[in-house]
């Protein structure tokens, strides 16, 4: 596995790998190895069963390495399969340029649009050279919703190479915790701390709500300091807390806790948090978009979605109001369990090798 970022970091793509080198190191005695670069310092260890080997990069040059891709085109052969993930970093490319005769997997967790105005400058450029190259090379394609690959598809000539393989979700871990004792309710966001997630425009809806409801923020990202900001100038302290990153227990008591979940993002290609809230029993509001809006169509009656851009402050609190605690019931999540995600994945490296040896 190539990555952007070790499989202990926080976030979506480190769970996916985290969950998938686990269960094929423990499940399907593979020889897993997750190489990855680091915003600390390089290591080597083994973490969970699986190797892990991290290369020192930062995010500006996409979380590439030279080292990394000089060791990974030494050693490619080495390997039955190189899986990379991460088309909005620089992994798939040195994993296409290092792979030579290796077969190659690539998640992109492909976005349409660019996370902020600079970026949007240089996506199109980036697609049309870099991912198109990546994805030509590319032996198999794993997409992790209906609408990424679609995304996929409409921009790229790569249909016979995708797979619809989703994410998952830890449900029977997530239902065996307790709630904390909490008056009021509590709506809950879990995520990075980007504009483009609209973390914003609940704060502004919270004015608007009856005092019993509190809106609690775990993550961090680069619009921290415009949301406290937000949060004093709208005398909404008491109301609106950021509580940085918790470990995975702690976040599973908040989701049992929380009356509501909200991802209101604009470009996300799936919702792994969307997923967690529903194994808690938790109601979810997502933003009317991608995957997103595909989720809600999944768990109807579960998750609810909502045309962010359409609505205002006022409106949007409404919504919460109306969907905040709704009890959801048990809900039918066998189709994201990880075993069987891990299964499909392996059978997806197995058609890999054999259209590698065939061609």
């Amino acid at each position: 596995m190539v990555a952007p970022l070790p499989p202990y970091h926080r976030g979506g793509i480190e769970r996916v790998v985290g969950e998938l080198t686990q269960r094929l190191s423990r499940d399907h005695d593979a020889d897993v190895q997750v190489w990855s670069g680091t915003l600390g310092h390089a290591q080597t260890c083994d973490w969970q069963g699986v190797h892990v080997r991290t290369y020192r990069t930062s995010r500006r040059v996409g979380y590439a390495s030279l080292k990394l891709f000089s060791d990974l085109k030494r050693s490619a052969q080495d390997f039955d399969v190189i899986h990379a993930h991460g088309s909005n970093t620089l992994m798939p490319l040195m994993g296409a340029l290092a792979a030579a005769a290796t077969p190659l997997v690539i998640s992109p967790y492909f976005h349409p649009q660019a996370s902020n105005k600079l970026l949007a400058t240089v996506k199109p450029l980036f697609e049309s050279t870099l991912d198109a190259l990546a994805l030509r090379k590319a032996t198999k394609i794993i997409c992790i919703s209906e609408t990424e690959a679609e995304l996929v598809r409409n921009r790229f000539p790569t249909a016979h190479k995708l797979s619809i393989i989703y994410s998952g979700v830890n449900a029977e871990e997530i239902q065996s915790v307790k709630p904390y004792e909490f008056d009021g309710q509590l709506i809950l966001y879990v995520g990075r701390l980007e504009q483009y997630k609209n973390i914003h425009r609940v704060i502004e809806a919270v004015a608007y709500l009856p005092q019993r409801f509190v809106f609690y923020i775990i993550g961090e990202g680069p619009y921290r300091n415009h949301l406290e900001t937000q949060i004093r100038n709208c005398g909404l302290s008491d109301r609106v807390k950021l509580l940085g990153v918790c470990s995975d227990a702690t976040l599973f008591e908040w989701l049992k806790t929380s009356a509501l979940l909200v991802n209101l993002s604009e470009i996300e290609s799936f919702g792994i948090t969307v997923l967690e809230a529903v194994a808690a029993g938790t109601p979810a509001l997502v933003n009317d978009k991608l995957g997103l809006r595909e989720l809600a169509r999944h768990f109807d009656g579960a998750v609810f979605s909502i045309p962010v851009e359409a609505v205002s402050a006022r409106e949007l609190a409404e919504t919460i109001r109306d969907v905040a605690g709704i009890d959801i019931g048990l809900v039918d999540l066998n189709d994201f369990r990880w075993d069987r995600i891990v299964a499909q994945t392996l059978d997806a490296y197995k058609e890999a090798r054999n259209a590698s040896a065939r061609a």
